[in-house]
């Protein structure tokens, strides 16, 4: 009897991920990943601060800045949620990325090793 795969392990899932990765799959995880964190941070200051962020596409132009680190200084949070969020998205940028990055690239290397 098999377990459908949403009730299956994050462990199991996660082994599965590592024996099928491959480079397009790994870059495509990263970019998803990194897409919906702007995305999602962008909302949410959005939210946060109507009046700093005054449309989506303006929230969202700040959330890319921030995630890539480049932070022109035109415009910031005031709030201490938005701070919050602004601070979270700055971690991931300079953090959560390049680990993502990391975890794959050290998947994929082992696997090239077991072809070899």
């Amino acid at each position: 009897m098999s377990v459908p795969s949403r009730r299956r392990p994050l462990a199991y899932r996660l082994h599965t991920f590592a024996e099928r990765a491959s480079l397009p799959r790994a870059v495509g995880l990263i970019t998803s990943v990194a897409l919906a964190f702007t995305l999602i941070a962008a909302l949410v200051e959005r939210l946060i601060e109507p009046e700093t962020f005054t449309s989506y596409g303006f929230a969202c132009w700040w959330a890319v800045q921030t995630v890539s680190t480049v932070g022109y200084g035109d415009v910031s949070p005031h709030t201490t949620a938005g701070r919050a969020v602004a601070s979270a998205v700055m971690i991931f940028g300079m953090a959560l990325i390049p680990l993502v990055t990391s975890v794959i690239i050290t998947i994929l290397t082992a696997q090239w090793r077991r072809e070899d």
